[in-house]
């Protein structure tokens, strides 16, 4: 990127970081499928219920479709930005980009306190099965 830096060189900051983030948007797009994948897994395999010994989701234990729901529309939030990132990137003043930033948004905040919340919920597990 040193080296094109003569190509990212203009006024308008939306197109500037359209053209500096285009080569990541191959990635950011492969990865939407793989999250539908960790999606449709978590809700076949209930991959993300807890245990009832576990504080606070295992009050739901009874019901894994419940978190396994939950976390697998997370990451079916998160799978939908990243399929539309590279067209969102192509033409920056449309719909798309709202859209990335809503549902990457709420995906990004639901994850940030459920990953703080599993601090206290993993510790409370393995001191409830000691």
């Amino acid at each position: 990127m040193w080296k094109r830096a003569a190509e990212f060189a203009v006024e308008d900051g939306i197109e500037r970081t359209s053209r500096v983030a285009l080569p990541i948007s191959v990635f950011v797009f492969g990865m939407g499928p793989a999250c539908f994948g960790i999606a449709a897994a978590g809700w076949k395999y209930t991959l993300f219920a807890a245990p009832p010994e576990e504080p606070i989701s295992g009050e739901f234990a009874n019901y894994p479709w419940l978190e396994a729901s939950f976390m697998s529309g997370l990451y079916v939030l998160v799978g939908i930005g990243a399929l539309l990132f590279p067209f969102a990137l192509r033409t920056p003043r449309t719909w798309m980009s709202p859209t990335i930033g809503v549902v990457w948004g709420l995906a990004g905040l639901a994850f940030l306190i459920f990953g703080g919340l599993n601090y206290f919920t993993h510790i409370g597990l393995i001191v409830n099965t000691m």
